[in-house]
């Protein structure tokens, strides 16, 4: 049986104990679980070297006596990549991940074509008209034309133009600085990749499948206390929809 079966099997019989003890029930189990505390730290200094948060491993790493695995210079070419996209320099940027490897950006053309996005959209956040509309033409429109992907990419992107205040646009995120972090974030993962690292961390796997199997069974109708925020890692009642 699996995870999920077992959780709609439990979800079934759940009326006759009442919603209470299920919530307790489901805790009890959750609490039973141990993991332990040396593979827990190896997995939390195992996303800090993903992120590239160069002095939180140092602390971890005496905290706890656990080797990061990882040359800590390439953490420092990390820090100030991630430095640059955050202050809207992405020329500085790219010049940056050259001076690594320039193999990285050459051989990896949607990565490209994001940090050339991000550049396309600080531009736009200048107001600067004149050379959003020079850029896109010169530098983009040519890789949106053998991209499908990368052309609704930029027709989001341009799309802000025709907004005089950009936060009413339905692409208004674009321009929000989560958008960098996905930049950092696909940029990390491509520095790893070229010394031979695991370009997504333990954790944050882990993470996304705990949402994927939230999904799977709200799909299934079950009831079942949901991790609303992972954050605080809280869980939310089940929900009685169903019945009204």
């Amino acid at each position: 049986m699996t995870d999920i079966e077992e959780v709609d099997s439990s979800n079934e019989s759940k009326s006759q104990a009442g919603p209470g003890s299920f919530h307790t029930k489901w805790e009890e189990k959750v609490k039973s679980y141990h993991l332990p505390r040396a593979e827990l730290d190896k997995l939390v200094m195992e996303y800090l070297v993903k992120e590239g948060f160069k002095a939180s491993v140092q602390a971890f790493q005496t905290e706890t006596g656990i080797d990061p695995g990882v040359n800590m210079a390439i953490m420092d070419d990390q820090i100030k990549i991630r430095e640059a996209v955050e202050a809207g320099n992405i020329q500085t940027a790219m010049e940056l991940v050259n001076d690594v490897d320039p193999e990285i950006l050459d051989t990896n053309s949607k990565l490209y074509f994001h940090l050339q996005q991000q550049q396309l959209l600080e531009l736009i956040k200048k107001g600067d008209m004149e050379r959003v509309i020079e850029y896109a033409t010169t530098e983009l429109s040519a890789r949106g034309e053998e991209n499908p992907e990368f052309l609704s990419e930029l027709e989001q992107s341009l799309s802000l133009l025709a907004f005089t205040d950009t936060n009413t646009s339905p692409f208004a995120e674009l321009l929000q600085p989560s958008q960098k972090l996905k930049v950092v974030s696909e940029l990390n993962a491509a520095l790893l990749a070229s010394q031979d690292q695991e370009a997504t961390s333990k954790l944050s796997t882990l993470m996304k499948l705990v949402l994927w199997t939230q999904d799977q069974l709200e799909k299934k109708g079950v009831e079942f206390p949901k991790l609303a925020n992972i954050a605080d890692g809280k869980l939310e009642s089940p929900t009685h929809a169903k019945q009204s």
